[in-house]
C-alpha cells in the first residue's frame, strides 16, 4: 500500500476505535456501533484500506486499548464468547470491498452489506455456542435473532450515509485518480 492508503487505514482504524466501544448491554452479546462503523468504512473505501483498518482496530483491542464494546480489551475478549463477532468484523471489508467492485449502486451496496452483516452474525453465533458451551438454538436466539431488526436498521443507515458521502467526494476513498 502507498503512504496515502496507510494513512487512510490508520485514520479509519482510529474512527472505528473511537465509535466501536459505544454499546448497549443486551445480555452476553451487546448492541454496538462496531457493526455500523465497520461496514460504513468498507462501503466508502478500497478493500486494502478497510481491511487494514479493521485489522489494526482488532490488534489495538488485543494489545489492551479499550476499543471493544463497553471500552473493554484484551485477548480474553477475542477468544471469549463474543470473540467470533469481533473476528467476523473482517468479513465486512472482504465482502463489501469485493462486492462494490462488481457494483456500487445503492441496491447492490445494500445487498453486500446485508450479506456481510448476516455472515458476521452467523459466524459470531456459532462461536458463541462453542465458546459459551451453549446449545446452538440458545446462541441463535441470543446472538442472531435478537439482532435482525437492529442489523436491518444499521444497513439502511450505512447505505444512506455511503450514498451521501459519495455525493460530496469521489468513492472509493483512497483510489488514485
Amino acid at each position: 500500500m502507498k503512504t496515502r492508503q496507510l494513512v487512510l487505514a490508520a485514520v479509519f482504524a482510529a474512527m472505528i476505535a473511537v465509535l466501536a466501544p459505544l454499546s448497549i448491554p443486551t445480555g452476553i452479546v451487546p448492541l454496538t456501533l462496531q457493526t455500523m462503523i465497520v461496514p460504513l468504512v468498507a462501503s466508502v473505501t478500497l478493500l486494502p484500506i478497510s481491511l487494514s483498518a479493521v485489522a489494526v482496530y482488532l490488534l489495538l483491542g488485543v494489545v489492551g486499548m479499550p476499543v471493544f464494546a463497553g471500552w473493554t480489551s484484551g485477548v480474553g475478549i477475542v477468544i471469549g464468547p463474543t470473540g467470533g463477532y469481533l473476528i467476523g468484523m473482517l468479513l465486512f471489508p472482504l465482502i463489501i470491498g469485493w462486492g462494490i467492485k462488481l457494483s456500487a449502486k445503492w441496491y447492490a451496496l445494500t445487498a453486500w452489506n446485508l450479506i456481510a452483516a448476516f455472515l458476521q452474525l452467523g459466524f459470531g453465533t456459532v462461536w458463541l455456542a462453542v465458546a459459551a458451551k451453549m446449545p446452538l438454538a440458545n446462541a441463535m436466539a441470543t446472538g442472531l435473532l435478537a439482532f435482525i431488526i437492529p442489523t436491518l436498521i444499521k444497513v439502511v443507515i450505512v447505505v444512506v450515509l455511503a450514498m451521501m458521502i459519495g455525493r460530496v467526494m469521489r468513492l472509493p476513498i483512497g483510489k488514485e485518480y
